[in-house]
């Protein structure tokens, strides 16, 4: 039933041709993999969808994602998801309104003049609340690029949604504990350091207090479980100081869990380590289960295991049943017909979202 499914699929993009792309994320399953145009993390299909001409885009991943690439999307390219429930708790963490309060509030504190960069991992008000505040947007690829931009112009820099990725780009870059505060929804400050607001004037980061549910799983247990069983696995008792076993993770896990690995870093970021690791070397890899499950049939000179299971559910509702309805929708013409189809972003936000993702991007290529 699946397989004929899939070429059910097949045969619709096949008959639409060049008028259609489908982007797909790492965390989608394989079928849908297999379908896609171009595969990639957030900050690749970003680039990515900006550059086709294809009048219609099909984003198999989340509606943040999607909502990206109908903002850099030309005049007449339309983006569709096959599934628009399909959101990000993350992203759901922080709004403009919440942003707008605590931004004005630091803004009184802080000697500095604070530029707001917000996670892909967003919706589209927080966005447009970054381009209009002369910030920008970041990946977990290019935060420690994008919050030293600032930091350089002897700026502070707001970080939201995401903590952990917020406290390990800090730690990235060198920054001392007692510059950074932690901004959670209700507005409060939870610092150690800082014994009053008014402290708050040399703080360089300001770091919003939101997680990812799949990242936030993995601990220090984990890892040093993995090590453990491992390192006794091995004929050779060198085997672990020369790298033979490996630990690598996003840096959307907490801490104390990146400062334990060997390595962090994006999606893209492990996909290139772990190819280049040695024939028989063992990896353990903190992030979603279906992208470990994947590189451990890509690579199998190497022992690729998952830290612990963990997947992301929204990304599971792209389904093929659904990209086939999606695909049928385009191939039907309906969607001049219904624009409920369409992922259209408010009038409100589009040129600041706009904004601030173009200058994400100038940032990073610029290769300053």
């Amino acid at each position: 039933m699946e397989d004929q499914l899939f070429k059910e699929v097949m045969e619709i993009k096949q008959e639409l041709g060049k008028s259609v792309v489908i982007p797909a994320h790492h965390y989608e399953m394989d079928e849908i993999v297999k379908l896609a145009d171009f595969l990639g993390d957030s900050y690749k299909l970003a680039v990515d969808c900006a550059a086709t001409e294809a009048e219609y885009i099909v984003f198999c991943g989340v509606m943040f994602m999607a909502e990206g690439a109908s903002l850099l999307a030309k005049p007449h390219q339309k983006v569709l998801i096959p599934d628009k429930s399909a959101g990000c708790p993350m992203a759901e963490m922080i709004d403009a309104i919440q942003a707008e309060k605590i931004y004005s509030k630091l803004s009184n504190l802080c000697d500095r003049e604070i530029i707001p960069i917000v996670y892909m991992n967003s919706y589209a008000d927080m966005k447009a609340f970054c381009g209009k505040r002369g910030g920008t947007v970041c990946t977990s690829s290019n935060a420690a690029k994008i919050v030293k931009h600032f930091l350089d112009q002897g700026k502070s820099v707001l970080f939201a949604p995401d903590y952990n990725l917020g406290i390990n780009t800090a730690n990235q870059l060198n920054i001392n504990k007692n510059e950074i505060v932690t901004v959670d929804k209700k507005l409060s400050f939870d610092n150690d350091s800082f014994s009053s607001l008014s402290d708050c004037k040399n703080a360089k980061m300001f770091v919003w207090d939101g997680f990812c549910h799949v990242h936030k799983v993995f601990t220090l247990d984990d890892i040093n479980s993995f090590r453990q069983t491992y390192s006794q696995s091995q004929d050779d008792p060198n085997a672990i100081s020369e790298k033979n076993i490996n630990v690598i993770v996003h840096p959307e896990c907490s801490e104390d869990v990146v400062n334990a690995s060997d390595y962090s870093g994006s999606t893209s970021m492990i996909w290139k380590t772990v190819k280049a690791g040695k024939a028989g070397s063992v990896w353990a890899v903190g992030t979603e289960l279906r992208f470990v499950e994947r590189m451990a049939n890509e690579f199998k000179d190497k022992t690729v295991v998952p830290l612990k299971k963990s997947v992301c559910h929204n990304m599971s509702k792209i389904t093929l049943e659904k990209l086939k309805n999606t695909l049928t929708v385009i191939l039907n013409n309906k969607t001049a017909e219904s624009p409920s189809d369409i992922i259209t972003v408010a009038e409100e936000y589009k040129e600041n979202a706009k904004k601030a993702l173009k200058l994400m991007i100038e940032i990073v290529e610029s290769g300053k």
